[in-house]
């Protein structure tokens, strides 16, 4: 037991770390997941050296591992043929904070791990921010909510709906653990129906159909329905009991009213559910120590608990038929209804809704850059340029195409794509391949969990951007390398990766990580300095230095250019913005910011010229239209003159 608690709490560790990320924007922000990547790289550097990484096992891990490696070196490849070279390297150097997660998880599963304490720790983690975001809601209700929906701690609904649920299934499975202490399922129940409450108020549609979708998965792989069900009962009750008092809260923000109200009487109802789930965890977690029901009786509940939900599936499809009419007909309509953001029925909750909200013309743009460059990709987190270039309508700012299979294909092509999805295939179907030959109950139930929570991790992701917010994608590369990892002590498999190459692949691999990650985080940490910078003179002191540390990031120029105006230096200002343009030539706002410059300055025809580089690269922006014009205008009107 002694020789398993270290690589436990490391490996624990790492769950948390993306716990903590959740009560930072999710480390959405370079400063936020920068710091976890560098214990990362810390700890692939100790396991390495000290020669844990011979105790790897298993030829599926080590070709899951091949396949991550060469699919982070394809991205960092992609930095070549990318325009915005800084926002390429930005996504490499997270995707190699994955690649770390993943390889440190492989190598602590190999050592021993205890599995089931590192599910724990997954679980109970996102619970615990969960509370204090409950705490904080009364306080902070224009901080935490935002358009009647909870943005919370990671300040997008669809996120903290997300970092909430990934663990859900895994949570489950914990609660109907007959190895899992009472007290600990207890407290997992409690922390699984406080999440759901909380993910409630982020009216998060791709939460809900992701849920769904998983749910599925988790009743036909895990083998354990009758626990299951038992351990959903107080999480599904407690929503039941409390759904319409916070769908409320949604509909009165919506109708410009103040939820303020309803927040005071809803929040002492989530805290008593909770609190019931918990206690109503313990008595089950008791008594299931004390009894243990006959097989036949499992099996006979089991069976008629797969019954009864085929039969409320089929019985809930007769219903909607009877009551929306042909399900083919009404696909239809909920298509047409998506790609032209139809917000019908979000009066009386947003779950109603099957508006897109703009995502169908991202995807359209995504397929366009992957047909236009199938074999390389336009490059990583380089979407942006190209979707306001090539968007046929208006979808508002974004900056990534809110799908990840797609995001895939547009950025890094089809060599990219094969990689990703044979990486996620062997890992997936590694685990389902033992659960079906060799795992025994406890193992099943487990795997069914943590298939369960990685398919609502991709099926949300693929209406969404998570690989951009490692609180959420995190957790999900620890499932995925749970899955590849052998179970119990299988027979170690000789590979010729052992010994003193593989000490030096994984020193070699976290030096690289450290070369990578060091310049962006002094970088963004000297950038951050200028935005808080007491004078302007001070600002751009700090601006200077992160652009000597990261001289290929396009923000730099922008903040420094708006220093520069700030102190009336105007040679400064348009070195500045045209430093911006040779950095991320395809993107319209560089060319705007200066013709914006020169407008000001009265230099209608460079600022004439500067509006129509932008418009070429944004034709739909309505406020570039006019301002293109109105130089023409004032040229013709001078010229009338």
């Amino acid at each position: 037991m002694k020789e398993r608690l270290a690589p436990t709490l490391a490996l624990s560790s790492v769950v948390l770390l993306a716990s903590l990320m959740g009560n930072d924007q999710g480390g959405y922000f370079t400063l936020g997941w920068v710091p976890a990547a560098f214990v990362l790289v810390a700890m692939v550097f100790a396991v390495s050296i000290a020669g844990a990484g011979r105790a790897l096992r298993g030829r599926a891990g080590l070709l899951a591992l091949g396949l991550f490696c060469a699919y982070v070196a394809w991205t960092f490849a992609s930095i070549f043929w990318a325009a915005d070279k800084g926002s390429a390297w930005l996504g490499a150097g997270q995707t190699m904070l994955y690649l770390l997660a993943f390889w440190a998880a492989l190598v602590l599963i190999s050592l021993d791990a205890s599995r089931r304490l590192v599910l724990v720790a997954s679980s109970l983690g996102p619970a615990v921010i969960a509370a204090f975001t409950l705490l904080a809601l009364q306080s902070r209700v224009g901080g935490l909510m935002e358009g009647g929906w909870l943005v919370g701690t990671v300040g997008y609904h669809n996120g903290e709906a997300a970092f909430l649920l990934v663990p859900f299934w895994v949570s489950i499975y914990l609660a109907g653990s007959r190895m899992v202490n009472p007290l600990i399922r207890g407290l997992v129940i409690g922390g699984a129906t406080l999440c759901t409450q909380l993910a409630v108020l982020t009216e998060s549609r791709g939460a809900m159909v992701a849920i769904f979708g998983s749910l599925l998965i988790f009743f036909l792989i895990s083998g354990a329905r009758l626990r299951g069900v038992v351990a959903l009962l107080p999480v599904v009750a407690s929503l039941g009991i409390n759904f319409h008092g916070l769908n409320d809260v949604y509909i009165v923000s919506s109708g410009g009213g103040n939820p303020a109200a309803l927040l005071e009487s809803a929040l002492p109802r989530i805290w008593l559910l909770s609190a019931g789930s918990a206690l109503y965890g313990l008595t089950w977690a008791v008594i299931d120590r004390g009894w243990t029901p006959p097989r036949r009786l499992v099996r006979a509940v089991g069976a008629v608990v797969l019954v009864f939900c085929t039969l409320s599936v089929v019985a809930g499809g007769a219903v909607a038929v009877d009551r929306y009419g042909n399900p083919i007909d009404l696909a239809h309509e909920k298509w047409v209804a998506f790609k032209t953001n139809d917000t019908s029925g979000a009066g009386q909750s947003r779950y109603l809704s099957a508006s897109g909200s703009g995502r169908y013309v991202l995807w359209q743009v995504a397929w366009k850059d992957f047909e236009a460059h199938p074999l390389l990709g336009v490059g990583t987190q380089n979407y942006e340029a190209t979707y306001y270039r090539l968007r046929q309508s208006e979808a508002g700012s974004v900056r990534q195409p809110h799908s990840l299979p797609l995001e895939v294909l547009a950025e890094r092509g089809v060599v990219g794509a094969g990689l990703f999805f044979g990486f996620l295939f062997v890992c997936v179907g590694t685990g389902l391949w033992r659960r079906f030959r060799s795992l025994s109950p406890e193992g099943r139930a487990q795997a069914g969990a943590l298939s369960a929570s990685v398919a609502y991790w991709f099926f949300h992701s693929s209406a969404e951007w998570f690989w951009q917010i490692p609180a959420i994608t995190m957790p999900a590369i620890v499932y995925l390398a749970l899955l590849v990892s052998p179970w119990g002590n299988p027979e170690v498999v000789r590979v010729p990766t052992r010994g003193w190459p593989m000490r030096l692949t994984g020193a070699g691999v976290a030096a690289l990580a450290a070369a990578v990650l060091v310049p962006l985080a002094v970088s963004a940490y000297y950038l951050q300095q200028s935005k808080t910078a007491v004078t302007p003179e001070k600002a751009l002191v700090f601006v200077n230095r992160a652009e000597r540390f990261n001289p290929l990031d396009s923000q730099i120029p922008d903040e420094k250019a708006r220093i520069a105006l700030e102190l009336g230096r105007w040679k400064t200002v348009v070195e500045a913005y045209k430093r911006e343009i040779r950095l991320n030539p395809e993107n319209y706002a560089p060319y705007m910011y200066l013709g914006d410059y020169y407008a000001r300055r009265g230099d209608d025809t460079s600022a004439r010229t500067y509006y129509r580089e932008a418009l070429h690269r944004n034709p739909l922006d309505a406020e570039l239209e006019r301002k293109a014009s109105s130089m023409v205008r004032d040229k013709t009107d001078h010229s009338a003159g």
